[in-house]
This record gives structure tokens, sequence and C-alpha cells, in this order.
């Protein structure tokens, strides 16, 4: 295989006099491209420089592999990459020809820019972070904010050795219809720093499905697997209780279990919703079979969802609705367990067969291990009553009006009966 060594002599040059150590460690080194750049199949070129520079005219074709050993790397607004190679992304410290160079994360600077369609290998175990790189001196017009050095993959970047992170920073991580990521694991993931500034974004395709294989820390992994019922996409991040004040207030943490996802769409969409957690951060009420991926209201309401735990850790809820916007309360979910202080027990009803609101549904009723339901009419004549009551009373055979429920629930079998009292409208032509 040929290999060809990028020395870029006219950006060296000048540091020739610098002392043996300062040659050696590449202090200083640069590389920069802005033109078109092959590389045939069976060919590999090597970047040994401190930094590496894409200019926003920069237009890379690979068909064979660029390796990369930098410390930085910047990748200009307008810079493109395509082809049927890779991209190899070394721990600076492994680089053979700047040898003292020091071991350490890759910095990376995306700038939002167009979306990478080759393969990328992340082969740095101290990880590649997505932080701002200085402009080398094209004056492009840079992005702020969460986008400042968002890293777009159209094709694929791969999670290659243990500990081979990525870092958000504060920076998005995107990729579109076709882009995805692989190799993760609780080894290998993307780290939100307990931070909801930078999110994980997919665009999706009719169908699909993507795992966001995100976690607070490094080690801390709690992926959210992802398929929305329509086209669209979605943001994802992760925290942890004390990570939000958005709605840490009146939360009980001892029926959580520590983690919470942002979750939201750039429009509303139905999602089947995976969520993985750790079981050693769970509150000392949380139970797995007892609990439910929750998604939060306002105050100290979370909306219990139907969802399933196939096994430790993990809750499934099926056609989930996701919000659009990224501020409202709506966005968030944790899994919370059944007291209840989380029951929700509705007020109005209406049951007139349009398949919205047609029984007296408690959410997270199912999740107690007892419960036993009564309701009666205004003159205390009972009009239904059911043991393990599973939402399924519509009102049939009665009259539009006001009616009265008793509901006991149990927490465990060993526990005592909580009781809950209170009234139910039934309406039958209800107008929005």
């Amino acid at each position: 295989m040929k290999i060809k060594i990028l020395y870029t002599l006219i950006l060296v040059a000048p540091f020739l006099f610098r002392s043996a150590v300062q040659a050696q460690t590449g202090s200083g080194s640069t590389t920069v491209d802005n033109s078109v750049v092959t590389i045939a199949a069976g060919t590999i070129e090597q970047r040994f420089s401190e930094g590496s520079y894409f200019g926003p005219q920069a237009e890379w074709v690979i068909e064979g592999v660029l390796e990369i050993y930098s410390k930085n790397i910047w990748i200009a607004p307008g810079a493109t990459f395509r082809g049927g190679g890779k991209i190899v992304i070394y721990n600076p410290g492994a680089n053979p020809f700047y040898v003292d160079m020091a071991s350490g994360p890759t910095k990376i600077d995306g700038n939002n820019g167009a979306f990478i369609d080759l393969l990328i290998e992340h082969r740095n175990a101290e990880n590649l972070v997505l932080a701002e790189v200085s402009d080398p001196g094209y004056k492009t017009v840079n992005p702020t904010g969460a986008t400042a050095a968002a890293l777009n993959i159209g094709k694929e970047i791969a999670l290659s050795v243990n500990n081979a992170d990525i870092i958000l920073n504060g920076h998005n991580l995107a990729f579109n219809s076709a882009g995805k990521i692989s190799n993760y694991n609780a080894d290998r993931m993307v780290v939100t720093s307990n931070s909801t500034d930078g999110h994980m974004i997919k665009e999706y395709a009719t169908g699909s499905s993507f795992v966001f294989p995100v976690g607070i820390a490094e080690g801390d992994y709690t992926p959210a697997t992802l398929s929305p019922l329509s086209a669209g996409t979605l943001f994802v991040s992760v925290q942890n209780y004390s990570g939000s004040t958005t709605f840490s207030k009146g939360l009980k943490p001892e029926l959580g279990m520590d983690r919470s996802w942002q979750i939201y769409g750039n429009k509303p969409l139905r999602v089947d919703m995976t969520l993985q957690h750790n079981q050693n951060t769970n509150g000392q009420l949380f139970k797995d079979p007892n609990a439910a991926v929750s998604q939060y209201l306002s105050g100290s309401k979370w909306d219990f969802l139907k969802t399933t735990n196939p096994q430790s850790g993990v809750h499934t809820g099926l056609g989930v609705n996701v919000v659009s916007d990224m501020a409202g309360n709506s966005s968030w979910f944790t899994k919370y367990g059944v007291s209840g202080s989380t029951l929700m027990i509705p007020n109005l009803f209406t049951p007139n067969g349009d398949g919205n609101n047609d029984v007296f549904e408690v959410r997270g009723i199912e999740l107690f291990a007892a419960n036993d339901l009564v309701i009666v009419n205004r003159w205390g004549n009972e009009v239904f009553k059911q043991t393990n009551y599973r939402n399924t009373w519509a009102g049939e055979g009665l009259n539009e009006g006001t009616y009265y429920y008793v509901l006991r629930v149990k927490e465990s079998l060993n526990s005592d009966w909580k009781i809950f009292k209170g009234y139910i409208t039934l309406i039958r032509a209800f107008n929005k």
C-alpha cells in the first residue's frame, strides 16, 4: 500500500531552529488545505502536525485512508468530504513522526458544516472532544452556541477502541438520514457532561430506528433507542436530577432513577421509545417492574406512559408523543416508580367512540400490586365495581353526568391500602 506523508514544509520551516524537544513534540506545527484533494484506493495519507486545518474550499475525495494524529482538527464551513475510504483519528501520543507529542484527546471543530460522507474511525482512547478551534486565518463566518463546533455525520462514525468516547462539550453531534454511529457500548459512548447545551441529533426517514448511546459521564451508559412513526428529526441529551432546575422541584428522587432524558423533535412526533439505565442510580423505592417511563407535565406532575419492562433497567413505550419545544416541560422523560402521589386520576372522560378519552383511565394503575374501584351515581347507587381495574370502564349504559369513585391501591402486597375519592364527569357529546 502506498503511503504519502503530508509535511507542508512551508508552514513547518519557520520552526526548524526550535529546540530538539520542540521539534519532537511538534508544538506549533500546522497543516492547511484549501483545495481539491483525492486519495486513491490503496493509498494512505498521514497528518502528523499539531493542527490539521481544512479550508472553506477544501474538497476531499477519499477512496483510500487519511490518518490524522493531530491534537486539533478544524473543518471550515464549506469544506466537503466524500468517498468510499475512511478517515482514521488516532491519539496524538501515538504520533510516529513527532514521537514526543503528548497524548490526550483530539479536539475537533466541525463548524456545523457539510455532512461528512465517508467513514470516520475514532481510535483515540482519550476521546474525541467537540470544541472550538481557532480559525487559522480564513476569516470564515463561523456558527455560535451549540452549533459552534457541531460535527455532522453523513455516513458513519465508528467507535473503534474501548474508551473512544465522544464528548459533546456543549455542541451538537448530528446525523442525517444516512448517517449512523457504530461499535458503541458502555466503554464507547457519547458523553453529555450532564448538560443539555448540546445534543445528539438524528434525521429519520420513515420506519427507521436509531440508538443514541448517551450518558452524563464516561461509563454511565444510558442509551435511548428511538423509532419515530413518521419522518422527522429528533434531539437527545441526558442529565441527572440535580443537573436540571426545570423539573427538579417537587420530584421525589426515591421513586426515580436519577436520570432524565431530554427528547424533542423538529415537529410533534409519535415515537417508539426504549430507555436504559444503570441499577446503581435507582432511588430507594424504585423497582423496575413497578416503574414506567414518565413524561414531565408541570410542578411535580408526571404522566405515566404505558410501558413494558423486558429486562433489568430497560423500559419501552410505544407511540409516545414527543413535542417540538426544547424548552417545553414535556421534552423531559424519566422513569418513575408508583406511589399514591404519582397517580393521575382524571375528572372527565368522553366515551363517544372517537378513540380519544373513551375510558376512565388512571395512568399508572397497572403498576400497583393491587387495586379495586367502585363507581356510584349521585344517589349513591353502585354502577361499576372491579378488582384489579385495568382502565376499561367506558360508562356503558349510563347517562351523561357526574359520578363518584372510591379507588384503593397497594404499592406492594404487604403494604397498606391507599384510598382515593373524587368525582368523574361523563360527557358523550364533547366539543373541544
